[in-house]
């Protein structure tokens, strides 16, 4: 009986999602209103706001830690030369 419990424990431990403790709103708002002053045109910045949104939503999953990283990583690629 112990070893049953000890598992059902160990399982229900593993299966249970991490808590995201990290700030993903503020990050995606800032992002949004930088990009939206860019000359963008409609079809890109269309491309932009999903892929925005896929971090926002990977972090406030809890499977990214830190979503400046790859939001600047994201207005770097779609800052007009």
């Amino acid at each position: 009986m112990w070893r049953l419990s000890v598992t059902v424990a160990l399982l229900a431990m593993s299966a249970s999602p991490l808590a995201s403790k990290v700030d993903c709103g503020q990050p995606f708002i800032s992002f949004v209103q930088k990009i939206n002053e860019k000359p963008i045109p409609g079809s890109e910045l269309a491309a932009v706001h999903r892929h925005a949104l896929r971090i926002f939503d990977a972090c406030d999953a809890g499977h990214l830690l830190d979503p400046d990283v790859r939001l600047r990583q994201l207005e770097r690629l779609y800052t007009p030369q």
